[in-house]
């Protein structure tokens, strides 16, 4: 009797049928020993149906998989390369992201509605860059650029460049330049010039007869009429 008291049952035991059941609040306690031994060591497959609390570190050089959601609180370090796969799911992040090393893009990047990417004064979002000056802004949108001083850049659907400042604008099509301020335009192609909406003066001022083109000391034309 005395032998079984103080015998230790479990040391060395083995279990080849059944198991063991511990219904104790305690659980199992087991400690390392002298020398960094291994306290628990499983070599086939371990199933908890439970929850499994870990208070220390998990330390290992295997493979980790896992086939359910995993939901993570705290700071997490990962060192290495990290692939994210996967055609059916996405990556969601709704956290501010600093990203401290190079970035390399090999598939397409889409800013959606509502989104915007700032490199220093350059804003870009959907349909819309803006690039900020000490002049103010200049806008592209719609085929067009907009600057500060309300001056537009356009390139028209059916072809060609317009440059446009209140009533005035330059238009140029590869094959000729109109100039337009106001009523006033000229128009400059390889055969010559046209000229609308010339002013006129009478012969009695110019001294010459009806018809004929005149300019004045400062360069100003003038139709004899």
């Amino acid at each position: 009797m005395r032998r079984q008291k103080a015998s230790t049952m479990l040391q060395n035991s083995s279990i080849t049928q059944g198991g063991l059941r511990v219904a104790s609040p305690n659980g199992i306690l087991a400690q390392s020993v002298a020398g960094g031994g291994p306290a628990v060591r499983v070599t086939g497959l371990q199933i908890v149906d439970g929850v499994l609390r870990i208070t220390g570190t998990i330390d290992g050089d295997g493979v980790f998989e896992w086939s359910g959601s995993i939901d993570q609180e705290g700071a997490t370090n990962l060192r290495g390369p990290v692939a994210i796969t996967g055609q059916s799911g996405t990556l969601t992040v709704d956290a501010e992201t600093l990203l401290r090393g190079v970035t390399k893009m090999l598939a397409d990047l889409r800013v959606e509605s509502g989104g915007k990417i700032t490199a220093g004064n350059v804003i870009m979002e959907p349909n819309k860059i803006t690039v900020g000056g000490v002049d103010g802004n200049s806008i592209l949108s719609d085929s067009k650029l907009t600057f500060a001083n309300g001056a537009e850049l356009r390139a028209p659907g059916s072809g060609g460049v317009r440059l446009t400042y209140g009533t005035t604008n330059i238009f140029c099509d590869g094959t000729s330049a109109i100039v337009t301020s106001g009523t006033r335009r000229v128009i400059v192609t390889n055969a010559g010039f046209q000229f609308f909406g010339v002013p006129t003066k009478t012969p009695a001022a110019t001294g010459l007869s009806t018809g004929a083109a005149h300019l004045d000391a400062s360069g100003n034309l003038f139709r004899v009429s």
